[in-house]
């Protein structure tokens, strides 16, 4: 195969992967939206009939939510640090260097996720992910002891 058939291949590739990744944020994003709509709806009825254990299936709720976006960000995660290695290597093409594919290719297999990559996802930079799950627990045990 020319290199100019294997840079097709790579901006194929690197457009999969993109696509990839943008339907894992989607996907994170209702995930997210229909954790808070149940959690909203059994603060409701928490509140309305005056049942404070309500609240404690709001916080398993919230926490069951909480790990199926992890799980989805730590896929998106992957397919990011994909379509980087493969940006890079159609970036070294560009400027004239040899065209050398990434050492595991490019395949949409990926690694599977670790609980290192979990951790990555607590980081303090990274509070936009975790923060509003933990404002709305903090909100359930609040209104649990009152």
């Amino acid at each position: 195969m020319n290199s100019e058939n294997r840079i097709n291949v790579l901006i194929k590739a690197w457009e999969t992967y993109q696509n990839l990744s943008k339907g894992f944020a989607e996907n994170s994003w209702k995930i997210r939206t229909t954790g808070i709509g149940f959690w909203a709806a059994i603060m409701a009825y928490g509140y309305k009939n005056n049942d404070s254990t309500v609240f404690i299936f709001a916080i398993l709720i919230m926490i069951m939510f909480f790990f199926l976006e992890a799980g989805m960000r730590r896929l998106q995660n992957k397919y990011i640090q994909k379509s980087i290695e493969i940006e890079k290597t159609i970036n070294d093409y560009l400027v004239g260097d040899e065209l050398i594919l990434p050492n595991d290719g490019i395949s949409t297999n990926i690694s599977n996720p670790t609980l290192k990559d979990f951790f990555k996802l607590l980081k303090l930079k990274r509070w936009m992910f975790w923060f509003p799950y933990l404002i709305l627990i903090i909100t359930s045990v609040i209104l649990k002891m009152r």
